[in-house]
């Protein structure tokens, strides 16, 4: 798998290499693609910027590699849905996970305090967060609002086994998250931040106590293209003697296209963790299609 993440990384630096090659010289054509009143950029700027009103569909696959026990897959739906309340904007996004697992693999944020068995394959939790964010018209968002985490881990395999529960944390969690972003050409910056605790669950799965802070950068090229690096850094502080953190190194390459009327956002990424805890991934490897509809 290592041999695949190679290759993986160094398609992925091609092709950024290669669009900035051939792109550069295409900055007056940029605005030219118009969809609907839309323009590539437009649509650009919106899938990177996830406090814009926008109405979109992401879909995720990631797979973590190296680790002790195995690697562990996870697919994603991931629906956006603004709702404007006058002068503010409520983003909201519910995230489907559905995980094939080898069991007891630590440092992914999906699986905050992983059971020890032997794998499984279905529904993982269910992520729901809300970010309240005023209507701005600078190039600064800001965000704010609450996360909620459902034990909603149903196995698709080894059905006789459901007390395991080795794709969830077996716990109600809730807490806080904010986030903060600006787009100033050709950059789009941020930073999105989150805590939640376990309240509610089976008392004899350990407690949630875990930190995701994802800092994001976006250098956009020309026709829709764009590279990027978004990092997303794990803390566990129900672990200690340097077990809590993990922390990936590494980017991608992306480009939004037009659909009819609306577009896709598509990205490819590559990550290496040179902090990890023991039994955690050493590598991932993620593809991202995000359906953008137009306004």
């Amino acid at each position: 798998m290592r041999q695949i993440n190679k290759h993986f990384f160094a398609v992925v630096v091609l092709l950024a290499s290669n669009s900035c090659y051939a792109e550069a010289s295409s900055n007056d054509v940029m605005q030219a693609n118009v969809i609907n009143g839309n323009s590539i950029n437009d649509f650009r700027d919106r899938a990177q910027n996830p406090l814009s009103p926008q109405y979109s569909v992401p879909l995720n696959y990631v797979y973590h590699g190296g680790a002790d026990n195995g690697g562990v897959s996870i697919g994603s739906i991931q629906p956006i849905i603004p709702v404007s309340l006058g002068s503010w904007n409520v983003i909201n996004q519910l995230s489907l996970n559905f995980i094939d697992t080898s069991g007891g693999i630590q440092g992914i944020a999906q699986l905050p305090e992983p059971y020890a068995g032997s794998g499984a394959v279905g529904l993982g939790d269910t992520t729901f967060t809300s970010l309240f964010s005023p209507v701005s018209s600078d190039n600064v968002s800001w965000g704010f609002g609450p996360t909620f985490v459902f034990p909603t881990d149903t196995l698709f395999s080894d059905i006789e086994d459901r007390r395991s529960r080795q794709l969830g944390s077996g716990k109600f969690s809730i807490g806080p998250s904010a986030m903060i972003v600006t787009q100033s050409k050709p950059f789009t910056l941020g930073l999105n931040v989150k805590q939640i605790w376990s309240v509610l669950g089976n008392d004899s799965r350990r407690s949630v106590s875990q930190m995701e802070l994802k800092p994001f950068v976006n250098y956009n090229l020309a026709d829709g293209w764009y590279v990027l690096s978004d990092m997303d850094m794990v803390a566990n502080w129900n672990r200690d003697n340097n077990q809590g953190w993990t922390v990936p190194v590494g980017g991608g390459v992306g480009k939004v296209v037009a659909v009819g009327k609306d577009a896709i956002n598509i990205r490819a990424e590559s990550y290496y963790n040179p902090i990890r805890p023991d039994q955690s991934p050493d590598w991932s490897a993620n593809v991202t299609l995000q359906y953008l509809f137009a306004k």
